[in-house]
């Protein structure tokens, strides 16, 4: 699927729009250890590891009082190598004898994370690792939990293992536990490759990552219980030790000092412990213990506001609350409720997600009456000039499944004669987009036919200096109208005008993507017309991979080229790498997903494009596009597999 723009205050466009994140001597003395000298007839043994409880004194010991005694157990603990990893990775991030802490880090700086079995790419991505500044390595995270059949999982398990710093340990947990859903049919699979990494690892993050496996694989309620237990003292760990290594600000230098520690603006602690918090109610509720899940869900709402005046309320608040009511626990909106329902009425945004709440959880009076109440005050609060909040409400209820309080909102502002000019054509744009998605080609045709049409209801300002001004070609804008009404014919059964129509849309933009897409794929075309349709596809591929070489950090051009070929024809292996590259550069955006989920399809493997197109959902569950396209996949894959 294509991307979209960014919007106003970091908001997403529907994503139906098509195109507009050491030495290695200790491993050496493992293998090379030598055999004591072997007596004739006899054969010669390894000598036995140290006892966990003899490791434990010699760690003990880093924080002697008498200097030669701490360097004495330094050396021994480096000549004991690998089996002390654990120990001493668990010292440095738990122990509070500073010195004790500080000589455990040393002594694991050198733990090698590659392993011989690694596949090639893996190697390579953790080659890069412990090179990069610390942004920079928590992409390498991303990339090697999307390599191609899991094969990246068992080395980011073993990074939360074996990286020194305990932030590094929690951004990786925190991305494979994430992972995990009661419903996900691949975890069993990942859960086994992450074990393997995790090995005895007694860090609080991994703790916490074996406990989501141990209750995934749970079969009795004693094992579920032993496992919510031993998620919640992992968490009690991580809690305590959350801030101790936090982030740097956005912009930071990224020059690494001798911790390697600089440059942490790709990680966020506060988002890491959320997933943590996030991951254990939804074990709760996973356990059957639903009643122990809100009661969580509602404290991890109240800390968010905790001392904050409602003027100052964070979005975070709204996001949780969303979170909630998508989990099934929508019943801790009566935490906003009971404790601050200051919220809802400051803060309408806050009254629309309650009003989400509301209706996921059944109670539609009170559903309605929360969205009336936060449509009126959004419509009082600036005299009339409010159409960026209305715009935005409009935004987060599509976002959540609330379709016709997500048209009234839009509506709302493309029929007010006060909306600024700017918010009136992305609410157009906004519109049009989530209606193609709703099936309503019409009246999506209509959206931007008030920025396009011949009698344009608004005449006071330039549309297309307002289209530069959101960063849009006016050009493709003029295609996107185009493009819908002969969506709008194709759903009349009027084949000749959806033709002209996309003739239309091609002249304003030759690479029009999904225009270039219904011109190939109409049903009465001619061999003639085919061939036609086919040079331009080609014409636009040229002229999408000449952008992507002027401007290669731009993910778009990655997508925009990948999503032509998967609908089309072209080369399906180069369309699925610019597919990854574009999530390499834009991890998990779920238009991105669905785009390698169709490059799957094209290629054959209806199993991946099932599986892309899942974790694209996950990101986007309300999203129609999306749910109709993995239905649409899974049948695929059904018939396919039903074949003799």
């Amino acid at each position: 699927m294509p991307p979209t723009p960014s919007i106003l205050h970091g908001a997403t466009m529907h994503h139906s729009a098509r195109r507009s994140g050491m030495a290695a001597e200790w491993l050496l003395v493992a293998l090379l250890l030598p055999l004591a000298p072997a007596l004739a007839g006899t054969t010669s043994v390894p000598p036995a590891e140290p006892a966990p409880e003899a490791i434990a004194a010699l760690i003990a010991r880093l924080g002697d009082t008498d200097f030669q005694r701490r360097e004495a157990a330094s050396a021994e603990l480096k000549a004991i190598g690998p089996a002390a990893v654990d120990a001493l990775l668990a010292a440095a991030e738990l122990e509070r004898d500073l010195e004790v802490a500080l000589r455990a880090r040393w002594l694991v700086d050198t733990i090698p994370l590659g392993m011989p079995h690694d596949p090639p790419e893996v190697t390579r991505l953790l080659e890069s690792y412990k090179q990069r500044d610390f942004a920079r390595r928590v992409r390498v995270m991303h990339r090697l939990l999307r390599v191609d059949d899991d094969a990246g999982i068992e080395a980011l398990a073993r990074i939360i293992r074996l990286e020194r710093s305990p932030e590094g340990s929690r951004v990786a947990a925190a991305l494979l536990v994430r992972e995990w859903q009661a419903d996900n049919r691949w975890w069993p699979a990942i859960a086994a490759r992450a074990t393997a990494g995790l090995g005895s690892s007694a860090r609080p993050a991994a703790a916490f990552t074996r406990a989501v496996i141990e209750l995934s694989a749970a079969q009795t309620p004693a094992a579920r219980d032993a496992a919510l237990a031993a998620a919640a003292t992992a968490l009690a760990h991580l809690e305590r030790t959350d801030g101790d290594h936090g982030p740097q600000q956005e912009g930071a230098d990224e020059e690494e000092d001798d911790d390697g520690d600089q440059g942490r603006s790709g990680a966020d602690a506060t988002e890491v412990g959320r997933i943590f918090a996030r991951t254990r109610i939804a074990m709760l509720l996973a356990a059957g213990r639903k009643d122990e899940a809100i009661a969580a869900g509602k404290a991890l709402l109240a800390a968010q506001w905790d001392g904050v005046p409602a003027a100052q309320i964070s979005s975070r608040t709204i996001e949780t609350l969303t979170w909630g009511t998508d989990l099934g626990i929508p019943g801790i909106v009566d935490q906003i409720h009971d404790a601050r329902p200051d919220l809802i009425t400051a803060n309408p945004l806050v009254a629309c997600a309650a009003a989400a709440a509301e209706r996921a959880r059944g109670d539609l009076g009170r559903a309605t009456a929360l969205a009336d109440a936060a449509f009126a005050a959004i419509q009082t609060q600036g005299g009339g000039r409010n159409s960026r909040l209305m715009m935005q409400s409009g935004l987060v209820m599509a976002r959540w499944g609330c379709v016709d309080w997500a048209v009234r909102a839009y509506t709302a502002v493309l029929d007010d004669p006060q909306s600024l000019p700017y918010e009136y054509c992305y609410t157009a744009i906004l519109a049009a987009e989530y209606l193609h998605e709703l099936g309503r080609e019409e009246e999506a045709a209509a959206c931007l036919g008030r920025l396009f049409g011949p009698n344009p209801p608004r005449r006071d300002f330039n549309v297309e200096q307002q289209l530069a001004q959101l960063g849009r070609d006016h050009r493709a804008t003029h295609a996107r109208a185009d493009f819908f009404a002969s969506c709008a014919a194709a759903t009349r059964g009027d084949a000749a005008e959806r033709r002209r129509l996309l003739e239309t849309a091609l002249r304003s933009l030759g690479k029009d993507v999904d225009s270039l897409i219904a011109l190939y794929q109409l049903p009465d075309n001619t061999p003639d017309q085919r061939s036609d349709a086919v040079r331009r596809i080609n014409e636009a591929l040229r002229q999408i991979e000449n952008e992507i070489q002027s401007v290669p950090e731009d993910a778009n051009g990655y997508n925009e080229y990948a999503w032509l070929v998967a609908n089309t024809e072209g080369d399906a292996d180069k369309a699925t790498r610019y597919s990854q590259q574009s999530l390499v550069k834009s991890f998990d955006n779920s238009s991105y997903l669905d785009t390698l989920a169709h490059c799957r399809a094209a290629a054959g493997d209806l199993a991946g494009a099932v599986r892309w197109q899942s974790l694209a959902r996950r990101h986007e569950p309300h999203n129609q596009t999306i749910e109709k396209n993995l239905e649409r996949f899974e049948a695929m894959a059904a018939k396919a597999a039903a074949k003799p």
